[in-house]
Order: structure tokens, then C-alpha cells, then sequence
């Protein structure tokens, strides 16, 4: 009978800590998915206050975190990736400092990308026609607001 109880409470305590397990992965989802949608939140913020077309935040290896308009946004991230990675090498080489803040201007528009924190990188991309000072002014502060989310840091 005792070996019968023992057998019933190991069943329960293991079917117990399925339960809690997939509970702390639940929360752990769900506080990932809040702090997800704040970061897509302020970046859909940052492209209506400058007119920039679209965004993207990436990390250092190039995998993608988040974009907004952009078709192909993997593919971007890990093109963008390699180029802030020979950018910030060819830096440290010429002994001026690390990288912060990158500007590619093309036929069609202009393309600035800044460092957020660590090797995490948020990139926008704005059409010819909106204001460059801005643009940049604003990449830099939303950084800056981007490195004090959990997920970026």
C-alpha cells in the first residue's frame, strides 16, 4: 500500500512540474512578446515623426529582430550587418574610435544606421526628399531609447 502511495505522489509531483515548467515558459513568452511590441511601438513611432520609409533592427551576427516596411527584411539584415561589421573594423584599423552612427546616401534616398547597444543596430531608410539633420538627429535618439529595452541591451 506505502509503495503504492509513493508511486502516486511521484506521478503527481512530475505531472506538477510539467505544469510549472511550461507555466514559466509561458510567462517568459508572454513578457517577451510585451517587450517585442514595444520596441515594433517605437519604431512605428519613429517612422511617422520623421517620414522615413522603413526600419529595421538587427544584431550583430545579422539576424533580423524586427522590421517595419521593408520586403526581404532578413535579407537586408544580413547585408546591413556586414557592412557595419567591415565599417567598424576598418575604424578600429585607422584608430578612430568605434562606431556609432553610419550614412549611405544612394540616387533614391539616404540609408543611416546607429549603434544601439552592445552589437545590436537599428537601420531607417528615408526617401530623398525628407530632412537628413533630422533624420539623423532622431536615429540617435531613438538608440538611445531602444538600448533601455530588455531585449536590446
Amino acid at each position: 500500500m506505502l509503495k503504492r502511495i509513493n508511486n502516486c505522489l511521484g506521478r503527481f509531483t512530475t505531472t506538477f512540474d510539467n505544469i510549472y515548467q511550461k507555466r514559466i515558459n509561458f510567462n517568459s513568452f508572454l513578457k517577451s512578446y510585451k517587450t517585442m511590441n514595444e520596441i515594433t511601438t517605437i519604431l512605428n513611432n519613429f517612422l511617422v515623426e520623421t517620414k522615413a520609409s522603413a526600419a529595421l533592427i538587427l544584431n550583430g551576427k545579422g539576424k533580423l529582430i524586427t522590421s517595419l516596411n521593408l520586403d526581404y527584411s532578413d535579407s537586408i539584415a544580413a547585408m546591413s550587418a556586414g557592412i557595419l561589421s567591415m565599417s567598424e573594423k576598418f575604424l578600429i584599423d585607422l584608430e578612430k574610435g568605434s562606431l556609432k552612427q553610419l550614412y549611405l546616401k544612394s540616387s533614391d534616398g539616404v540609408v543611416v544606421g546607429n549603434k544601439i547597444s552592445g552589437s545590436n543596430f537599428v537601420i531607417a531608410f528615408s526617401r530623398e526628399g525628407s530632412n537628413l539633420g533630422i533624420l539623423m538627429h532622431s536615429t540617435d535618439e531613438l538608440s538611445v531609447e531602444l538600448s533601455k529595452n530588455s531585449l536590446l541591451k
